[in-house]
């Protein structure tokens, strides 16, 4: 087991899930809310039933966005890379085992103390996910069609929680050596208990790995909708179809595999697949409040992994509220009605956010929180966004941040953090 074990931390790095994610220049500076608000292009992708309350005739957009969310494990990989690499650490526990008795690991005990603390804690859940988006969106009148990308890429370390000892084969006189770190003491151990127990099987037998997989979904939506007058409400009603294109990665990779070889393991085993999806929305609107509700993906298109194995695109439901006091100021909430799957294994996403935008047809400027209430990893994000142009050309600028951080390289880092650019021309 001499390659180095320490790929762990530099595959985890790179990363892709798949959700509600926000979308778009006005959406992502006021805290994700969008299914009431987010009239014109992007109303395709929030909330069909939108396109019935554009403000202009005609609007496209244009954005890019990167996103991340990490849990649990930078701070480990802080951690662990401080130690020597965990490879050399066990091979030369594994060297000085010839005989039982205590003081034998030389200064090792600690490493390796400290190291299976970490593991441990890994073994709980842990993942960095990466989240590109981008997007061209154009609405004339009532009808909407664009085509959005959407990812979520994702490492997490797999660690058997079963096969955290330090259990060791000396195979000059094939004997095992159980070593326990805290009294810097062997034991003699037998072949069983390394098979059932022992941190270095884990390793040579990839129980202990790196878990990637995710998604690249490319959809080409065309969506409608129309306005009806019920007892002086007005109640849009809309839906879209789109047509998606996924690029899938689903793939077990060994701890000890080369970085360089981690490209050419992707594109061995990616799967582009196709699918038809249905979203479905309603808005509510008297006077100057909107409320809105969607359901998306409500079909649960599947796509396919390299191996055949399917990814269900879950449907998400949200629903949201817009009110807008004067021409010039808006305010929106949105909540998930639904908890949706992550790329990260066993983490969920179920976000309620909103905020308040002062606009202009020249100049937009925007503020708004946002809070995963499904975990509790990101604590509050805080968002925000700016637009300047003229009306039929504008350049629009949102961010979005975690208040609760991470540890790498003894740097702080974000839990959450997301920005998007974008082109904006309205008729």
């Amino acid at each position: 087991m001499k390659k180095s074990v320490s790929f762990l931390l530099a595959a985890a790095t790179i990363s892709f899930g798949f959700e509600f994610q926000p979308l778009g220049y006005t959406s992502v500076g006021m805290g994700g809310a969008g299914v009431a608000s987010a009239r014109g292009s992007l109303g395709l992708y929030y909330n069909p039933a939108l396109l019935a309350k554009h403000r202009y005739k005609a609007e496209f957009s244009l954005g890019v966005g990167i996103g991340y969310r990490e849990n649990n494990l930078v701070d480990r990989i802080d951690k662990l890379a401080n130690q020597d690499e965990l490879s050399d650490t066990i091979d030369h526990i594994a060297d000085n085992a010839p005989v039982t008795g205590s003081n034998r690991a030389e200064g090792y005990d600690k490493k390796m103390e400290d190291a299976l603390y970490q593991l441990s804690l890994l073994s709980k859940g842990n993942g960095v996910s990466i989240q590109p988006t981008a997007e061209f969106a154009g609405q004339v009148g009532p009808v909407g069609i664009g085509v959005f990308g959407i990812g979520d890429l994702t490492a997490q370390a797999v660690v058997d929680p079963t096969h955290l000892k330090v259990i060791v084969k000396d195979d000059d006189n094939n004997q095992y050596y159980y070593y326990k770190p805290e009294e810097d003491a062997y034991l003699l151990s037998n072949k069983d208990d390394y098979n059932q127990y022992s941190l270095e099987y884990a390793l040579d037998n990839n129980l202990t790995y790196i878990d990637i997989r995710g998604i690249l979904v490319k959809e080409v939506p065309i969506g409608y909708a129309q306005t009806f007058d019920i007892n002086n409400f007005n109640v849009s009603v809309g839906g879209s179809l789109k047509y998606i294109q996924g690029d899938s990665y689903k793939n077990k990779i060994a701890i000890d595999t080369d970085s360089d070889d981690l490209d050419d393991s992707l594109d061995d085993n990616s799967k582009t697949s196709n699918a038809v999806g249905v979203d479905l929305g309603v808005l509510v609107s008297y006077e100057k409040v909107d409320l809105g509700l969607v359901g998306k993906y409500l079909n649960a298109p599947k796509l396919k992994y390299y191996d055949g194995s399917e990814y269900k695109i879950k449907p998400m439901v949200r629903a949201g509220l817009n009110f807008e006091p004067k021409d010039w100021i808006q305010i929106a909430f949105d909540m998930d009605l639904t908890k949706n799957d992550t790329a990260i294994k066993n983490y969920k996403s179920q976000y309620v956010g909103g905020g308040i935008n002062f606009h202009q047809s020249w100049f937009s400027i925007r503020a708004g929180a946002m809070k995963n209430i499904a975990e509790n990893q990101e604590g509050t994000i805080l968002t925000a966004g700016l637009g300047l142009g003229l009306k039929w050309f504008q350049f629009d600028l949102a961010a979005q941040l975690s208040t609760k951080d991470s540890t790498y390289k003894d740097d702080k880092i974000p839990r959450y953090a997301k920005i998007n650019l974008a082109i904006v021309s309205r008729w």
